[in-house]
C-alpha cells in the first residue's frame, strides 16, 4: 500500500504547478553555476600558466641567481568548479626566495573587490540556499495540508496504517526532491566534458560524493517539513516554524558560531603577525650590518700594513666570516618566523574547531564544511600550500647556494690602492633555469579529500535518521479529526 502513496505523491508533486516552477529554477541555476564554474576555472587556469611563464621568462634573462624573483603559484584544482570555498579569499602566488617570508599574495578578491562584495555563485551556494527552500515548500503542508482538504480522512477510511502512509509519503516526496538535483548534476557532468575540463578518476569520484551530500540535504529539510507538518493542524503555521528553522540553521548559526568563537579565543591578526616580524628582522639587519661595519673597519685597519699579495687571503677570510654571520643572521629569522607562525596556526586551528563545533548542529554548516573538503578549498587550504612552499623555498635556495649566486665581485679600498674578489664566473653569462626546482602543488587525493569529509557527511546522515524517526513517530500519534 506504501507504494501507491509514494505514487500517488511523487505524481502530485511533478503535475503541480509549484513543482514545476521550483524544479526548473533549481536546475536552471545548478546548471548556470556549473558552467560559470568551467569558465571561471578555465580563466584560473590560463591566469596560472600565463604567471608562472612570465616568472621563467623574467629568470632566464639574469645573470646571477641571487638577482632572480622566483615565484610559487597555485594551481588550480577542477574541483573549484563546484565549492569555491576560500579559493577567492587567498594569495594566487607567493614570492620565493632569501629574507622573504612565504605568503600567499593577491587574491581575487583584492583584485576584484566586487567579487567581494556578491560572492561567487558555485553549485555549494545554489544548493545551499536556493534546494533547501525548495525542500521546505514542497513539504511544509504535506500532513497539516491534507487534513485541511479533508483528504487525510479519505485515505484512512481505505483501511491504511498509518506507518504505510508516513512512508509512501517520505519516499514520494524524496523522489520528487531527487529528480531535479540528478537531472542537474547529469547535465554538469557533460558540461564538464563538453567544455574540455580534464577531470580525472579522483575528480570524478568526488563529483559523485558531492552529489551525494547535496542528496543528504535536501533529503534533511525535506524531512524537516515532513516533520513539522506533522507537528501542526494548519500550513501556514508549518510554513512560519520551517521558515524560521530554515532562516536560523542556514544564516544565523554558521555566522554566530563563528562570531563566538572569535570572542572565546581571539588570534592575534595577520597585521599583528606581520609587525612582530618586520620588526624583528629590521633589528636583526641592523645588528648584523653594524656589527659587519665594526669588523670591518678593524680588519682593514690591520690590512693597511699588508703587502699585496698577503691581502688576498686576508679579504676571502673576512668573506667567508661575513657570509657565516649573515647566514646565522638569516637562519635566526627564518626560525623566529616559523616559531610566530607555528603558534599562529596552532592558535587559528583551536579558534576554528570550537566555531566549526559549535556550527555544527546546523544540517546547513556541516554540508558546507563536507562540499568545502570535497573540493579542496576548505579552510586548511591555505596553510597547504604555504607548507608546501615553505618546502620549496629550502629546495630552491640550496639549489641556488649550490650553483654559487651567479657573477658578482667585490672592491676594497686599503687606502694604498685597491683590491678585486672574484667569487663566481662570468658576471654576463645567462643563467640556466631547465634544471631549476619546481612547484609542485600539495597532494590532495580523493582519499584526503573523502576521509576529511566523511565525519560531516556521517553527522548530516545521522541528522536525517533523527529527522526521519521524528516524522515517523510524530505522524504516529497525529490527529486526524
Amino acid at each position: 500500500m506504501w507504494k501507491m502513496i509514494a505514487e500517488k505523491e511523487l505524481r502530485d508533486h511533478l503535475q503541480s504547478t509549484r513543482f514545476l516552477v521550483a524544479a526548473g529554477v533549481s536546475m536552471l541555476l545548478l546548471v548556470m553555476s556549473i558552467w560559470m564554474g568551467i569558465t571561471h576555472y578555465k580563466a584560473r587556469a590560463s591566469q596560472y600558466e600565463q604567471g608562472v611563464q612570465m616568472m621563467l621568462d623574467l629568470a632566464s634573462q639574469q645573470s646571477n641567481w641571487m638577482t632572480v624573483t622566483n615565484s610559487a603559484w597555485r594551481k588550480p584544482d577542477a574541483m573549484e568548479i563546484l565549492s569555491n570555498g576560500v579559493n577567492s579569499d587567498i594569495g594566487r602566488y607567493s614570492d620565493i626566495g632569501s629574507g622573504r617570508d612565504v605568503r600567499l599574495v593577491r587574491s581575487e578578491y583584492s583584485d576584484d573587490p566586487m567579487l567581494a562584495a556578491f560572492q561567487f555563485l558555485d553549485p555549494t551556494f545554489v544548493i545551499l540556499i536556493v534546494l533547501s527552500l525548495i525542500a521546505v515548500l514542497f513539504t511544509y503542508n504535506s500532513i497539516n495540508g491534507e487534513k485541511e482538504s479533508g483528504t487525510l480522512k479519505l485515505v484512512f477510511a481505505n483501511g491504511i496504517s498509518k506507518a504505510e502512509y508516513i512512508i509512501g509519503k517520505l519516499i514520494g516526496s524524496w523522489f520528487a526532491i531527487l529528480a531535479p538535483v540528478l537531472i542537474s548534476f547529469l547535465i554538469g557532468a557533460l558540461l564538464i566534458i563538453l567544455m574540455g575540463v580534464d577531470l580525472n578518476g579522483s575528480g570524478w569520484g568526488r563529483y559523485g560524493f558531492f552529489f551525494l551530500a547535496s542528496v543528504l540535504y535536501a533529503t534533511c529539510f525535506m524531512l524537516l517539513g515532513v516533520f513539522v507538518s506533522a507537528m501542526t493542524h494548519r500550513s501556514s503555521v508549518s510554513f512560519l516554524v520551517l521558515l524560521v528553522i530554515w532562516i536560523c540553521a542556514v544564516l544565523i548559526v554558521p555566522k554566530a558560531a563563528t562570531m563566538l568563537a572569535g570572542r572565546a579565543m581571539p588570534v592575534p591578526t595577520v597585521d599583528e603577525i606581520e609587525s612582530r616580524l618586520t620588526s624583528y628582522n629590521t633589528q636583526a639587519r641592523i645588528e648584523f650590518f653594524n656589527d659587519m661595519t665594526k669588523r670591518s673597519r678593524a680588519r682593514f685597519k690591520s690590512m693597511a700594513d699588508m703587502k699585496p699579495e698577503e691581502r688576498q687571503p686576508a679579504i676571502a677570510a673576512f668573506q667567508t666570516e661575513n657570509e657565516a654571520k649573515r647566514k646565522e643572521m638569516e637562519q635566526g629569522i627564518t626560525d623566529y618566523s616559523a616559531r610566530i607562525y607555528e603558534d599562529y596556526y596552532n592558535q587559528k586551528s583551536r579558534q576554528e574547531l570550537l566555531a566549526f563545533s559549535l556550527a555544527k548542529i546546523s544540517p546547513a554548516s556541516q554540508f558546507q564544511l563536507a562540499t568545502m573538503k570535497l573540493g579542496g578549498t576548505d579552510v586548511g587550504m591555505k596553510k597547504r600550500y604555504e607548507d608546501a612552499m615553505k618546502q620549496y623555498k629550502v629546495q630552491y635556495t640550496d639549489y641556488v647556494q649550490k650553483k654559487g649566486g651567479g657573477g658578482f665581485q667585490m672592491r676594497v679600498s686599503t687606502g694604498r690602492g685597491s683590491t678585486t674578489g672574484s667569487m663566481t664566473g662570468p658576471p654576463q653569462q645567462k643563467i640556466d633555469i631547465s634544471e631549476m626546482p619546481k612547484f609542485k602543488d600539495p597532494d590532495y587525493s580523493f582519499g584526503t579529500s573523502v576521509t576529511g569529509a566523511l565525519f560531516d557527511l556521517g553527522l548530516l546522515a545521522l541528522f536525517n535518521v533523527f529527522a526521519f524517526v521524528a516524522a515517523f513517530v510524530v505522524f504516529l500519534r497525529y490527529d486526524m479529526r
